[in-house]
């Protein structure tokens, strides 16, 4: 089994970075038999969306150049944990431009929201999912990580990914349990998908 956690934000300043390092080692610890990989959508640079026909709807397209390697990635997994900071309420441009190039790479695989900013990424979080869910067809798993936190995080989260407050260490089993469900129903759900 493979999960892929998605830095989603594409800015040179950026805290995302120390959540996305964070979820990697507890993921990595967590979940022993599971490769853990990680895609940074600012490694992959790419292109604003503008293809003329819907990618769900195009059954001639053939992506090329740095969006075929991030579908190829989507498509290498059986699971996803997006992590998301929260910017005017919604998810950051860059990570939605991203999810319009996806068809059916993620269709009936779960994925799990790791969400930070001044309120946790709730409402980026809730914008996530609907995204994913309503037309693509992921399957958000029943719960969500909300990292409290602002701009920076030295003082939460080291670059190594070590938590370095009571808050993270004790949200940290909660992000362990949402790794689980999300390894949980990505097993279940490749075994339907393999039998259908």
């Amino acid at each position: 089994m493979k999960l892929l956690v998605i830095n989603g934000s594409v800015r040179e300043s950026r805290a995302t970075g120390r959540v996305v390092a964070w979820v990697e080692k507890t993921a990595k610890q967590s979940l022993a038999d599971v490769e853990i990989a990680v895609v940074d959508l600012k490694d992959l640079k790419l292109p604003m969306f503008d293809e003329p026909v819907s990618p769900m709807m195009n059954p001639d397209r053939k992506p090329e150049g740095q969006v075929k390697v991030w579908l190829d990635e989507l498509a290498s997994a059986d699971g996803y944990v997006f992590v998301t900071p929260e910017y005017n309420h919604t998810m950051p441009s860059g990570l939605k431009n991203a999810i319009d190039y996806i068809d059916f790479q993620i269709m009936k695989k779960p994925f799990l929201v790791v969400g930070h900013g001044g309120v946790g990424g709730a409402r980026a979080t809730q914008e996530l999912k609907l995204a994913l869910n309503a037309n693509i067809g992921a399957v958000p798993v029943p719960v969500a990580i909300a990292v409290i936190g602002y701009v920076g995080y030295q003082d939460l989260i080291s670059e190594t990914g070590e938590a370095n407050t009571d808050d993270i260490r004790q949200l940290e089993s909660t992000l362990q349990s949402g790794l689980e469900t999300l390894a949980w129903y990505a097993e279940a759900l490749s075994a339907k998908r393999t039998n259908d």
